[in-house]
Parts: structure tokens; C-alpha cells; sequence
């Protein structure tokens, strides 16, 4: 398969010298317009359409033609905006889904798409009570990691308890994934059984509530914050999740907020997490909690001498 992704980047990188291909932002209103709901054809009829279009092409290529062109897709512009691993080999992801997909968003759905969950019962998440913010996660003692993009995609986020780390696939924030997230939702939500992506925008929603939880993983690098401000990320995830649909049978995050708020009550995470962002953030800080402690230790121990010589 790899002679043949190679024959079509090269019948792509040929379309950049069409005079309408570089017109300024055309590729990028290609794009958009490609991950539209509404713009949706059957790969089958799409098939048909680019053969049409390439009389010349060799016969060998021409069971290929679609699926190659949408690989290279694949590969030049939505994996820069949502990981979908293993990045560089998106020919093993065609080769899994492609027969089957519907259409392209289709197709972007299923490479998106997490792995089964044994816990995804259904919970009140979309009750701002019931799930911690990213602030108050790291109050708790939870630090956040930057998911591998070689087998994590942008869906799976998990808690590991041991190491007390969130890992969150890196999110970058442009208009594009915006664009994206949108449609995948809308298209769940009008012909799939599935609610991965309306889940994860509710998740996402209850996590970054805040701008200073979007500073926050920012900070950590899990956020990629290409265009828009803290308070627009925050307020495009309250408007997914007030969209999302509230009727579903099962939330694919339910043993992760699980997890997560039983940590958070616990008293003892929270006093050591406390201690250690307040006392003990710094070499300084550190240093000044130990001379404190000295110097109380030694007022005792002077105010126990006293109390003995007087006994005295």
C-alpha cells in the first residue's frame, strides 16, 4: 500500500500549482466545507465522481483512487488538528474503516472513535455538581500529562490512580477542531448510536468550566491555544455541552468521574496536595516552612528550660 499513498501525494502535491488551489485560505475553505454534515456524499458515489474526473488513471490506482486521496487528507490537515493515532501510519486506519464508513465525517468518526468501556453507565454529569473542574482536580494532589499522539486519540482521556495523573490527549485549539468537534457531534447525534464525541464535549465542558482551568493545561502543554482566548475555549465547550443530548443510555465517562471525585473527597489528597503547592512549591518556600519549624521547636524547647528552672 505504500506505492500506492506515494503515486497519490504526488497527484496531490500537483493540485497546489493550480491557480485556484492557491488562492489565499481556498484549501482551508476546502476543508471546512469537506467537514460539513450537510456536504455529506456516499464515499461510493464519491468514487464514481473521482473516476470520472481521472480518465487517465492506471488501472492499479483505480481501486485506490478515493481511499488514497482521503488518506493524504487524513494526513495533511486533520491530524494536525485532532490526533489520530498512530499518526504516521494513517494507510493501517484506512484499511480498518474505510470499507465500512458511510462518508467522510463518517470516517473521521470511526478513526476517532475510543475503546470499548465496561463502566459506561449512564450518570447526571451534565449537573455542574457532579463533576471536579480542572482547578479543583489540581487542588486535589491530580497533576495532568500530555497523552502519547502514537496510540492515544483525541477521546481517550484516563486517570491513573498510582501516579495521580489525568492523561489528556493534547487538544489543539483552532478553528478547524472547533469545526470539527461540531459536526462529529451533529452527526452522532442525527444517525449514530454513539455519543463518544457528545460525551466528551460534556466532559470537557464540566473540566475546563473556567478560563483559568483552560490556563491551567495550557500551562502543562495538554492545550494548544493557536487562536482564540482562555474565555472562548471555556465558553465553545459550554455551548457543546448544552447541545449535547441528555436522552442517551450510557456516559462512556462514567467510571473516569468516578474516579476522579473519589479522589477529590478524599481529606488526606487534599491536605498533602495543599501543603505541597503552598509550603513546599519551591526550594525558597521550602526553606522558610523548615526555619519556621526550627525556630518553633527551639521556642519550646527554651520555654520548657524555663519552666524547669523555676521549678527549681
Amino acid at each position: 500500500m505504500d506505492p500506492v499513498y506515494t503515486d497519490f501525494k504526488k497527484i496531490s502535491d500537483s493540485l497546489r500549482v493550480d491557480r485556484l488551489c492557491r488562492k489565499s485560505g481556498m484549501i482551508r475553505d476546502i476543508v471546512f466545507d469537506i467537514i460539513l454534515v450537510e456536504n455529506q456524499l456516499p464515499i461510493f458515489i464519491l468514487q464514481d465522481l473521482f473516476l470520472l474526473a481521472q480518465p487517465n488513471l492506471p488501472d492499479t490506482l483505480k481501486m485506490f483512487s478515493l481511499y488514497g486521496f482521503a488518506s493524504i487528507f487524513l494526513d495533511y490537515y486533520v491530524c494536525q488538528a485532532v490526533p489520530i493515532p498512530p499518526v504516521h501510519n494513517i494507510i493501517v486506519l484506512m484499511q480498518s474503516y474505510f470499507p465500512e464508513a458511510k462518508h467522510f465525517v463518517d470516517l473521521l468518526r470511526l478513526c476517532l472513535q475510543p475503546p470499548n468501556r465496561d463502566d459506561t453507565e449512564r450518570v447526571l454529569l451534565i449537573d455542574s455538581k457532579t463533576a471536579a473542574n480542572i482547578r479543583t482536580l489540581h487542588q486535589s494532589g491530580i497533576k495532568f500529562e500530555k497523552a502519547s499522539a502514537f496510540d492515544k486519540t483525541l477521546l481517550e482521556i484516563e486517570f491513573i490512580s498510582k501516579k495521580k495523573v489525568l492523561v489528556i490527549p493534547q487538544f489543539i485549539v483552532s478553528n478547524l477542531t472547533l469545526h470539527l468537534l461540531r459536526n462529529l457531534q451533529i452527526f452522532e447525534e442525527l444517525h449514530c448510536d454513539t455519543n463518544y464525541v457528545n460525551d466528551y464535549g460534556v466532559l470537557l465542558h464540566r473540566l475546563l468550566s473556567t478560563p483559568e482551568d483552560v490556563e491551567l493545561l495550557t500551562e502543562m502543554r495538554v492545550i494548544v491555544n493557536q487562536s482564540l482566548g482562555n474565555e472562548e475555549v471555556s465558553t465553545f465547550f459550554q455551548e457543546l455541552s448544552r447541545d449535547a443530548r441528555d436522552d442517551v443510555d450510557y456516559f462512556y465517562y462514567t467510571g473516569l468521574v468516578k474516579d476522579l471525585l473519589g479522589y477529590c473527597e478524599s481529606r488526606r489528597h487534599k491536605w498533602k496536595a495543599n501543603l505541597k503547592q503552598n509550603y513546599f512549591s519551591n526550594p525558597w518556600a521550602s526553606i522558610s516552612v523548615i526555619r519556621v519549624f526550627i525556630m518553633l521547636i527551639l521556642t519550646f524547647i527554651q520555654a520548657v528550660c524555663s519552666i524547669l528552672a523555676l521549678l527549681q
